[in-house]
């Protein structure tokens, strides 16, 4: 129940608590969100209600001082109930919109079906209410688009603020919870891979970026991932005490297993904790060589076979 002021301003319960389809407390974040506070005896009551053939819906009433003001059915796509309290939200945002407008001219009142014939008629005042009986649920399409900001620590390499950024198709996404996406991360290392060769200090600057496949899984507020992970380090190295210095590069890719767990603070935003763990692939184009005339051809600053890392990053569905 949303409070304001002290008194009762909205509630929403389901008559299917087991059914988690929205589980409660993600469909009361969500309308909170969307709605906002709402004064008045109003309450939101949902059921899921499933068909002979497999189909879903949702069937929505919404009652003022104990009398209905709107009922509404909304059919569930392919996603089933995976964001079914956005759908709910985006409704009830409509509906208190037209409320909040009060009466248009030339405006006629929805009429709610099936009304029980001793109950009284809804007051001639009331407000229209937008028809949005068929309306599907379109918030399956909403987050499909992810950015994220972060930190980042790798075991060699140490600290590193990161970008990036997913994408989960509509299409790619598994009845239920599962989804399955493609990210995209960057980052630049704040310190600097060092070297001590016969007095010389060789330092390399390092950014990296990684692509991964994450197939997520969501419950209620909180979520899983598990992705593999393709990653390729672009060093630049020099060594500012040669006589006749000058800046080398070279790539370091690696390939890995990442992992993370995520908790929505609101309906667009989340946090997440992630875990990356794999091996790098030296080669030639992955090592940097110290020339001196007076001794042989030196490799120095060489790669970690394995590499480790954990990313702390705040997210927000688009």
């Amino acid at each position: 129940m949303f409070w304001l002021g002290g008194f009762p301003a909205l509630e929403v319960t389901t008559n299917t608590p087991d059914a988690l389809c929205p589980p409660i407390e993600e469909a009361r974040a969500a309308i909170k969100a969307r709605v906002g506070e709402v004064q008045g005896e109003y309450h939101v009551e949902f059921s899921l209600v499933r068909g002979l053939e497999g189909q879903q819906r949702l069937e929505l009433v919404v009652r003022e001082a104990e009398q209905p003001v709107l009922e509404r059915v909304l059919p569930l796509d392919a996603t089933g109930c995976q964001d079914a309290a956005q759908a709910l939200a985006l409704v009830l945002e409509r509906y208190f919109d037209a409320v909040e407008k009060g009466p248009q001219p030339d405006s006629k009142l929805e009429p709610i079906p099936d009304r029980p014939s001793d109950q009284p008629p809804a007051a001639s005042a009331r407000p229209p209410v937008r028809d949005v009986t068929n309306t599907p649920v379109v918030a399956a399409r909403e987050g499909a688009w992810r950015l994220r900001v972060g930190f980042l620590y790798d075991l060699e390499l140490g600290p590193a603020p990161s970008l990036g950024g997913a994408l989960f198709p509509v299409a790619l996404r598994v009845p239920g919870r599962l989804e399955l996406g493609f990210a995209l991360d960057v980052a630049g290392f704040v310190r600097p891979l060092s070297e001590r060769v016969r007095e010389q200090e060789i330092s390399a600057f390092t950014l990296q970026s990684a692509l991964s496949i994450p197939l997520g899984w969501r419950s209620g507020s909180f979520s899983t991932a598990l992705a593999p992970w393709a990653q390729l380090r672009l060093q630049r190295a020099k060594a500012a005490g040669l006589a006749h210095e000058q800046p080398a590069y070279r790539w370091v890719p690696g390939f890995g297993v990442a992992a993370e767990v995520g908790c929505s603070l609101t309906p667009s935003w989340s946090l997440g904790l992630g875990f990356v763990a794999g091996a790098q692939a030296p080669g030639e184009t992955s090592r940097f060589v110290l020339r001196r005339a007076e001794a042989e051809p030196k490799p120095v600053l060489a790669p970690e076979r394995w590499f480790g890392q954990s990313q702390l990053t705040l997210g927000v569905r688009l």
